[in-house]
């Protein structure tokens, strides 16, 4: 078997250098290291919103419809914005993932309007705790379903960890959209600056 060393490895060098004139090679742009930092961000945000939406339209429609509430108004707000912030992120993500060129106002429009979403489902979410009455509330319909399924007497315990719950997917959705919009603007901002 034979081996071949490398010319840094005590082989010959290119005549005229010591091998220290690295500094002087060519880079990458920062630039468009930037770029790939931010496209790899938002595609890790979208990514996530995936799994979010689904979630959020879950905890909207399952538990009034496996404790047999009739879907309504209260119901209504989070699916609907489930459903639209979905068809947003995947839009997005193929806007992102894509190799074509992207185009900066897109992607900034398409990153505000998730933003839009993950705002309007937070306000829905507080507005419902102050507005509406305590059996409709979805947490109240999620531990009236736990405590049906597994025979819990203690609905103030599934009431809590229910609210927990509903708070996390609230709070998780906004700050998802933020870093959305955030990565968005950086990614956006680096497609200007390379066309």
């Amino acid at each position: 078997r034979r081996t071949t060393q490398m010319a840094s490895k005590g082989g010959t060098r290119a005549s005229g250098t010591d091998g220290n004139d690295f500094q002087y090679r060519q880079r990458v742009d920062s630039k468009y290291q930037k770029a790939a930092v931010a496209r790899k961000s938002i595609k890790s945000a979208l990514s996530a919103l995936v799994v979010f939406h689904p979630l959020m339209a879950a905890w909207a429609v399952l538990p009034s419809t496996l404790t047999g509430a009739e879907l309504d108004e209260y119901n209504v707000p989070f699916s609907s914005l489930a459903f639209v912030g979905f068809v947003l992120v995947v839009t997005t993500m193929s806007m992102v993932g894509s190799n074509k060129t992207i185009q900066p106002e897109n992607l900034e429009s398409m990153c505000k309007a998730i933003l839009v979403t993950g705002v309007l489902n937070l306000t829905a979410g507080v507005l419902m705790r102050v507005q509406v009455d305590d059996e409709n509330l979805l947490m109240r319909r999620f531990a009236d379903l736990v405590a049906r399924e597994t025979g819990a007497k203690d609905s103030a315990a599934l009431t809590t960890i229910a609210t927990a719950i509903e708070a996390v997917l609230l709070v998780a959705g906004l700050l998802l959209a933020l870093a959305v919009s955030k990565h968005g603007k950086a990614l956006a901002s680096t497609a200007t600056k390379t066309r």
